[in-house]
C-alpha cells in the first residue's frame, strides 16, 4: 500500500517528560486514520509535529518521502485551535486571511460549509461559543484542497445532537484520495468512519486494520480497549 507519512525513529521530549523515543510506523494514502491513545500521550504532539509545528529531537517524519519543513506544509490541513484565531477577527476576517495565506483555499467550499454551519459572517470570533468557534476552525482546515488533515478532537465541543450530521459534513468536504488523520476520544462517534487507526500508548505505538476489526465482528472501541489494558 502506498504510504503518505512515514515516521522513522521520532523522539520528542518536554523537560523530563518523554513523549516519544524512537517511534517509526507509517500511514497509508487515502485514507481516514483515527489516531487514538489516552490523554497526555502526545497525539497532539504528533500531530504538530507532523504539521511542521514542532520540531522532533531525533529522528524524522516522511510527507510522500519528502522530510517534514515548510516545504511540506502546503501538503498538510491542520486544524487550528480556537485560541490561535486572532480575538478581534470576525468570521469574515478569518476566512480572508485563510483564502490570502493559502493559494489551495477553495472560497466557495468555505461559503457553503459557512452557511450549513449558519455561522455569521460579522460574528467576532472572541463572543462566539466554543462549538462555533471549533466549526470555524474545521471550516477553514476543509477548505483547503491538501492531500493531508490533521484534525484534533474535531467533536470535543460540540452538542451530541449534531455530532452525526457534523461527521458527515467531515466527510463530504475532504477531497477524493486525500489522507485524513483524526485524534479522538470520542470512539463511539467516530469508529464506524475509520479506515485504520492508530494507537499510542506510553511511548509505543499499536497500527491496525479498522476494516479487517469490524470484519472480525468486533468494535473498534474493544479493540482499543484491549490494547490501551495490556
Amino acid at each position: 500500500m502506498d504510504d503518505i507519512i512515514t515516521v522513522n525513529n521520532l523522539s520528542k521530549r518536554f523537560g523530563r517528560n518523554v513523549v516519544f523515543d524512537n517511534l517509526s510506523f507509517s500511514l497509508p494514502r487515502g485514507r481516514i486514520i483515527g489516531l487514538l491513545g489516552e490523554n497526555g500521550v502526545g497525539k497532539t504532539t504528533l500531530l504538530r509535529l507532523i504539521a511542521d509545528i514542532l520540531q522532533p529531537d531525533k529522528g524524522e517524519i516522511l510527507i510522500d518521502g519528502e522530510k517534514v519543513s515548510r516545504q511540506t506544509r502546503d501538503k498538510v490541513s491542520y486544524m487550528p485551535e480556537p485560541s490561535n484565531l486572532y480575538s478581534f477577527m470576525r468570521v469574515r476576517d478569518a476566512i480572508q486571511y485563510y483564502k490570502d495565506f493559502f493559494p489551495d483555499f477553495n472560497n466557495e467550499k468555505a461559503i457553503k460549509m459557512r452557511r450549513e454551519f449558519k455561522l455569521g459572517l460579522s460574528r467576532f470570533v472572541d463572543i462566539m461559543s466554543k462549538g462555533n468557534q471549533e466549526r470555524l476552525c474545521l471550516l477553514l482546515t476543509l477548505s483547503r484542497n491538501a492531500p493531508i488533515y490533521l484534525l484534533d478532537e474535531p467533536l470535543g465541543g460540540l452538542d451530541p445532537k449534531i455530532k452525526n450530521d457534523f461527521v458527515k459534513t467531515i466527510l463530504a468536504n475532504v477531497g477524493e484520495g486525500a489522507t485524513l488523520v483524526i485524534s479522538s476520544h470520542l470512539l463511539r462517534d467516530l469508529q464506524a468512519v475509520f479506515d485504520d487507526i492508530v494507537i499510542l500508548k506510553q511511548g509505543e505505538v499499536v497500527v491496525a486494520s479498522a476494516e479487517e476489526i469490524r470484519a472480525q465482528g468486533r468494535s473498534v472501541e474493544d479493540y482499543y480497549l484491549e490494547v490501551v489494558g495490556r
